[in-house]
């Protein structure tokens, strides 16, 4: 039988050569079990308490739907995951592939090592936290600071001061700079302007931005709210989640409540006076203004993007959007400002004439029916390839069967093949199943008039998103599965804004969960690209220049 290696080792402050050693130890079990090697699969300083975001294993498991390997090794199960519930459904996802988890210490994996060690792998990960918590407050009591560098300080980086932080001079006087600018009442946009200009580097080494300074009070952080410019460390202002489902980080708030102070005078930056009227002054700033009380979301929010430098379109006064670079470090270019009901009634009307129009409906349907004939013709060719597989099967155990009753193959070893043949063979029964050879073909036939009917309702969604309590949440879904980029493009001095408008994968949502019954892919997106041009400052209408793409997307 093919067996595969899976190492892992979760943090960068590891030796490397732990995974050379956990593989060299999977090797001698291998040739002890006389199992073939087929491969190893790893993921080095990566953290086993998600499996999402790691390449060895994803890999790995893409490998064993391919039928590669019959044997998954490791050293110990927490390899694989610390996470109770990832450990199970690896267990499961395996065991449906066919595929034998063994470890060095335990062997054979069972139901019962799945539920024991990935209890004890959730717990030691819950007990890790808790100690490693509890130092990082030490540190706090101790006056040292258990997290990254903030902007005016260094790190000691050896001795017995190891980890301390000191005061860099130069970029303290840009911290002094900025709160004695901002209580002297200028305004931050014209301060970030100003720093950007002089070619002063940001935190980050690139060009200053107005959240760098400005910050979220409720969170404080940014340049206004870091208390340590006054000389007081706080700690636990929040706390950092994994996401089951993409493997990140997140962070969450924690109550003020809970926050940790320790005086640490020797690294105040700013006088006391000075700190005390820069937060009087952002107190007396941070009422929000009437139009950024309750305002809807809007149908294309997020979706807007300056022809000049790429950046997001914000909101920056009532319903005008502009350039978020601009506004946040003055660094682009572009000035001008656009209303965003002006891009929705423009977008829509565009989408609805153009992407609609009969000849473009014709070619998508076109596609999409090709597509789903090729999707089909996949299925066709797995079905076909389980079939012969079970075919071969049916013939190894009955020509194995027969070597035991006229007594050339004892039946102590010929017993384990067969049970191993059985079980494939009730894999692929179970497979097969899934994949029915007479599945009736999906028609596409109302899906141009059902989506043009759709878009053409998006209009009066417009009208009422106006009053400030109803719900667009069911148009600004349809609009956001449709349209996947909007470009305003720089116009020539008082000319109307250009838009150009990137459409995303309208037509492959028909009918979807007929094809995962068919046991084939579906069909792929088909995209295009629209440009829509003004024909004139003063005219609502537009020339519509049209682009398509019908490559399909892999």
């Amino acid at each position: 039988m093919r067996a595969a290696i899976y190492a892992r080792f979760s943090s960068d402050l590891q030796d490397a050569r732990s995974i050379t050693d956990q593989v060299s130890l999977a090797r001698r079990y291998l040739d002890g079990r006389g199992l073939l090697f087929a491969g190893a699969y790893e993921d080095a300083a990566i953290s086993g308490a998600s499996v999402v975001n790691r390449p060895g294993l994803q890999r790995l498991l893409s490998d064993a739907a391919t039928r590669k390997f019959e044997v998954l090794v490791t050293e110990s199960l927490d390899r694989l995951s610390r996470s109770q519930a990832d450990i199970a459904a690896l267990y499961e996802r395996l065991n449906f592939l066919g595929v034998r988890i063994e470890t060095l210490a335990d062997g054979h994996v069972s139901e019962i090592h799945v539920g024991l060690k990935g209890t004890m792998s959730a717990l030691f990960l819950k007990d890790l936290a808790q100690k490693t918590k509890r130092g990082q407050m030490g540190r706090v009591k101790a006056g040292r600071i258990p997290g990254g560098k903030s902007y005016g300080y260094d790190v000691v980086p050896a001795g017995e001061d190891r980890g301390r932080r000191v005061i860099n001079e130069r970029e303290a006087a840009v911290v002094r700079r900025i709160y004695t600018e901002y209580t002297q009442g200028r305004g931050t946009l014209a301060i970030v302007k100003s720093l950007n200009q002089e070619g002063i580097p940001g935190p980050t080494g690139k060009p200053w931005n107005l959240s760098t300074v400005v910050g979220s009070p409720k969170r404080r952080n940014g340049l206004l709210n870091n208390e340590l410019y006054n000389g007081v460390i706080v700690y636990n202002r929040q706390r950092f989640m994994k996401d089951p489902a993409t493997g990140k980080r997140v962070s969450r708030p924690n109550p003020e409540s809970e926050w940790v102070r320790q005086d640490a005078p020797e690294l105040r930056i700013v006088d006391e006076d000075v700190w005390q009227a820069a937060q009087q002054l952002r107190e007396s700033r941070s009422t929000p203004h009437f139009y950024h009380r309750r305002r809807p979301q809007r149908l294309l929010s997020g979706l807007i993007y300056c022809g000049c430098c790429g950046a997001k379109f914000n909101i920056v006064m009532r319903d005008y959007m502009r350039c978020s670079a601009r506004t946040n470090n003055g660094l682009c270019p572009n000035s001008r400002s656009i209303k965003m009901a002006e891009v929705e009634q423009r977008v829509l009307a565009a989408y609805e004439r153009e992407v609609l129009s009969p000849e473009m409906i014709e070619v998508a349907l076109r596609a999409y029916s090709d597509d789903h004939a090729r999707a089909l013709g996949d299925r066709d060719a797995m079905r076909e390839r389980l079939q012969n597989e079970l075919a071969d099967i049916e013939r190894k155990s009955s020509r194995l069967l027969g070597l035991v009753e006229d007594g050339h193959a004892d039946p102590a070893v010929a017993g384990p093949r067969l049970n191993e043949l059985a079980t494939r063979k009730r894999q692929l029964t179970s497979e097969l199943a899934l994949r029915p050879n007479d599945a009736a073909p999906v028609t596409v036939t109302d899906g141009g008039a059902a989506y043009r009917a759709l878009v053409g309702d998006l209009r009066s969604h417009l009208l009422e998103a106006q009053e400030l309590e109803v719900d667009i949440d069911p148009a600004s879904q349809v609009i956001r599965g449709t349209i996947r980029r909007i470009t305003v493009l720089p116009p020539e001095e008082e000319e109307r804004q250009a838009l150009e408008i990137e459409t995303g994968p309208w037509m492959n949502a028909q009918r979807a969960e007929q094809y995962c019954e068919s046991g084939c892919g579906g069909p792929q997106p088909i995209n295009y690209v629209v440009h829509v041009l003004p024909a004139a400052p003063s005219d609502t209408s537009f020339v519509v220049q049209r682009s398509r793409d019908l490559a399909v997307a892999a």
